[in-house]
């Protein structure tokens, strides 16, 4: 029986197994983390904006108000979440033994 050598990669094959990846839309952590990040910087920036039109008078509609702002909140809760759950599973892995 013949065991085939490992064969070393080369950073062409590299790029081209990531454009791979890419293409069947493989969602990677960084980008997940990324994308709840911007939702939160959003949902802040529509809160920041409608606390603004209410404090000017230019509008007085306060439930939209509290509704984006609950938006917000959550939006912060899965970003401290997701944070939470990286550092358990490196915290995990930092605990195997070799």
């Amino acid at each position: 029986m013949f065991i085939e050598p490992i064969k070393s990669i080369d950073t062409a094959q590299i790029n081209e197994l990531n454009k791979t990846k890419e293409k069947n839309n493989e969602l990677s952590f960084k980008s997940i983390f990324d994308t709840a990040i911007d939702n939160y910087k959003n949902a802040e920036a529509e809160v920041d904006k409608d606390i603004y039109k209410l404090s000017i008078g230019e509008t007085d509609d306060l439930h939209n108000l509290m509704i984006n702002t609950q938006k917000a909140q959550i939006s912060l809760d899965l970003v401290i979440q997701l944070r939470n759950k990286a550092l358990e599973a490196y915290n995990e892995i930092m605990r195997m033994g070799v």
